[in-house]
């Protein structure tokens, strides 16, 4: 793939991110969507597909709102079509983003190896 088409993906990738993020935002009122934050959109090259990575603060039950999420889908695609001017509008697949779950286990792990400053 050149640089020019990669580049146009992650502007598609970008621009997806911000929509359903903002949708999200203002547009859903599903109480198993609260909290939920999109950390990316990775879509295939000929825009048939993406999967939408969610971060999911103070939630009990991922697997619930990733439900509500897929649930949601199908309007999700409705309102992008409205809104975007590309070529395709993707069919939508959510996933839970275990990033942030690392991060946070990683950052207690150095917090607890923290000894404090050495002495002479």
């Amino acid at each position: 793939m050149t640089q020019k088409k990669t580049y146009r993906m992650a502007q598609v990738n970008r621009l997806l991110q911000e929509q359903i993020a903002s949708i999200f935002l203002t547009e859903l009122e599903d109480p198993r969507l609260a909290g939920v934050t999109v950390t990316e959109v990775r879509t295939t090259r000929d825009l048939h597909n993406a999967v939408v990575f969610l971060a999911l603060h103070k939630q009990d039950n991922p697997a619930e709102c990733l439900a509500g999420a897929q649930h949601s889908a199908g309007y999700i695609r409705k309102l992008l079509f409205s809104r975007l001017h590309i070529k395709r509008i993707p069919e939508l697949e959510f996933r839970y983003d275990t990033s942030l779950d690392e991060a946070e286990r990683i950052f207690r792990a150095l917090e607890a190896a923290d000894l404090g400053p050495e002495e002479p």
